[in-house]
């Protein structure tokens, strides 16, 4: 068991996910998020600052990742950013974004974030002038910026799932989301442990849970901070886990596909790279080979 509290708060040495949008201006096969399943949805600043205000009393990160969908369709991103810094629920602001619509976006934009993260992906290539462009921002605005390129994808859920508890366990004991990354997900006042247990509810074709299960409701007491600790320490799999692959889906080359075309239907254990999962058994920090190449971050460039 991890032990989360620090300074009488429960402390994230990773970082929290904040959703800005959950739609995406791009079609990404095994998108983990589900965004080319979503209609525009975009998250409320006003709102958004009151549910942190809240959960920030018993709550700290080391940063909060914002990202979607794809943030830079919100059309106040500067005000969510602004929501997220006054809260204090974290150190540091990340921005991830799939760089398309960077190009149109604020001076100001790079004053209100500490760090920017770019993912790359063949079927949306940018220009290395352009890459090289950003860097200079960053260096001039002193934003920690790095760009990762991705040629591969796992496959990250299965509509059919499996009913194996013991394939269950298995996947949610070697996902890196819950147990390396620790990507906590703050979303319409409720708190989950990963992004897929909010979004695969949503988007599995007669899906016969809430999401909710997997969540826990932020509410303004100590005893939430003491539920929140012992939420986060449950060694059982979260509902989600049968229709989640976790972080060992086949590894398939990246490609944008259409909406209609975009779910995966066959069965866990149809998509389930065995061999790795063995691996991340042994070890979960295992790489997932999906990251084709790392540039440094800014602050490390000339090193």
């Amino acid at each position: 068991m991890r032990d989360w509290l620090r300074d009488g708060k429960v402390y994230n040495p990773e970082g929290l996910e904040i959703n800005a949008t959950l739609h995406c201006n791009m079609r990404c096969t095994s998108c983990s998020h589900l965004s080319p399943l979503f209609r525009k949805e975009v998250v409320d600043p006003t709102e958004l600052s009151r549910q942190l205000s809240v959960l920030s009393t018993y709550y700290h990160a080391s940063f909060v990742k914002i990202l979607g969908g794809e943030p830079l369709l919100h059309p106040d991103l500067l005000g969510v950013i602004r929501a997220v810094r006054d809260s204090g629920v974290a150190d540091t602001i990340l921005l991830c974004t799939n760089g398309t619509l960077l190009p149109r976006a604020p001076e100001a934009l790079w004053d209100a974030v500490d760090a920017l993260e770019i993912s790359v992906y063949p079927s949306r290539m940018i220009d290395p002038e352009q890459i090289a462009h950003y860097q200079a921002m960053a260096a001039r605005h002193g934003v920690e910026l790095t760009v990762n390129y991705y040629e591969h994808f796992r496959v990250a859920y299965s509509e059919t799932g499996t009913d194996s508890p013991a394939l269950v366990q298995e996947i949610y004991e070697t996902c890196k989301l819950v147990k390396v990354w620790l990507a906590h997900t703050m979303i319409d006042g409720w708190f989950y442990k990963c992004p897929q247990s909010v979004f695969l509810p949503r988007q599995v074709e007669n899906a016969d849970w809430d999401g909710r299960v997997d969540g826990l409701e932020i509410t303004d007491s100590v005893e939430f901070r003491d539920r929140l600790v012992e939420f986060l320490n449950a060694p059982t799999p979260l509902r989600a886990c049968r229709n989640c692959l976790g972080s060992v889906g086949r590894i398939h080359p990246h490609a944008e596909v259409r909406r209609d075309a975009w779910r995966q239907t066959a069965r866990t254990e149809e998509v389930l790279d065995r061999e790795f999962l063995e691996l991340a058994k042994k070890d979960v920090t295992v790489d997932d080979g999906c990251v084709a190449l790392e540039l440094l971050p800014t602050s490390e460039a000339g090193r």
